[in-house]
């Protein structure tokens, strides 16, 4: 397995940084997993968790939940998933720095990955319509960039300076399971509705596929991925892989491991995808945190679509990095106990 080093890290972003350069004029807006910056100058980790927040937030029915990784706008913001190009209902800023992905269990519970500069980070657990975290969980967390929920609601983490993925049965801040086989540089992550869990690696970049219940991956997806974020599952299995480079998200028909056609319109620097109930499919263009290229934009694909429809989020993005959807697309439940498949 090939060994996580601070030296092939570096030498991975810069090359991220070259070809993102070419990705619709884009700048590069930092890379899945990438070692982040530190604390502004003056500003502790624990003075930064203390800041005024907004407060707790009403529910008007369906949200997107977008971390803004922007060390100066360190946040998950709220939207109504309903209305076109809306304004932040409410936004989360306790015990968040430099999220990067988010998921949402079945009660609504938003689970947010931070990275620091300056320790292994952490992830932190929000109540649906709160603000401030039900707890923190960072007992087998090291530089956390994406997460999912199972059928079972248990948490799953991964963890670019494991590297690993780590599992929590639901409402635990303790590892019941832990995946690292196969992982050099892990990701985006999903699971499907047959318990297998899927892991996008950034470098090498690939997709690994464990079955249910295993610790070995049984297929390794490499056709189609160049530079993988967050990557999906929709109601049908059908697996998304958002590409920064060259700018596109590849589909794959459950399980196969060929892509059978690539999302293209209106992508630029992808980093991550959210799936509605209804088979609507949020989109992350990060676009970048200077003054040039393409503005970051949220967009929205109707099912079996090709193009965005003609609804966005813009409005308050700071180098958008993750999204996450409520009411949240689940797998289904394998079994009654609470339990993992996996054994720790």
């Amino acid at each position: 397995m090939e060994t996580f080093t601070p030296t092939r890290l570096a030498l991975t972003i810069s090359a991220a940084a070259a070809l993102l350069a070419g990705c619709g004029g884009s700048q590069p807006i930092g890379t899945p997993g990438a070692m982040p910056q530190s604390f502004p100058t003056g500003e502790s980790a624990q003075s930064r968790s203390l800041r005024s927040n907004s407060d707790d937030y009403k529910v008007p029915g369906a949200l997107v939940y977008v971390t803004n990784s922007n060390p100066a706008y360190s946040s998950v913001t709220v939207y109504d998933a309903k209305s076109d190009n809306p304004n932040p209902i409410a936004t989360i800023s306790t015990d968040i720095f430099e999220p990067v992905g988010s998921c949402i269990d079945g009660d609504g519970t938003l689970y947010v990955a931070n990275q620091t500069g300056s320790g292994p980070g952490w992830v932190s657990e929000y109540a649906l319509g709160k603000t401030e975290p039900l707890r923190i969980i960072t007992d087998g967390i090291n530089t956390p960039s994406y997460c999912a929920i199972d059928g079972h609601g248990n948490l799953w983490v991964s963890n670019v300076g494991g590297p690993t993925v780590t599992e929590y049965l639901k409402g635990s801040t303790t590892p019941h399971a832990t995946l690292s086989k196969g992982l050099t540089y892990p990701g985006g992550i999903a699971i499907d509705r047959g318990g297998s869990t899927y892991v996008a690696n950034y470098s090498p970049p690939n997709v690994q596929v464990f079955p249910a219940g295993g610790t070995t991956p049984k297929r390794t997806i490499t056709d189609g991925i160049v530079e993988p974020g967050g990557i999906a599952l929709d109601r049908d299995g059908t697996l998304y892989v958002p590409n920064l480079v060259p700018c596109n998200i590849e589909e794959y028909r459950a399980g196969q491991s060929k892509p059978y056609r690539a999302i293209t319109k209106g992508i630029n620097a992808p980093t991550d995808l959210a799936f509605a109930r209804n088979g609507w499919m949020y989109e992350v263009s990060g676009g970048n945190r200077h003054s040039t290229g393409p503005a970051p934009i949220i967009l929205e694909f109707r099912p079996g679509s090709m193009k965005p429809s003609h609804r966005t989020i813009s409005e308050g993005l700071k180098t958008p990095r993750g999204a996450a959807y409520y009411p949240a697309l689940l797998p289904w439940r394998l079994r009654t106990d609470p339990g993992s498949a996996r054994s720790a």
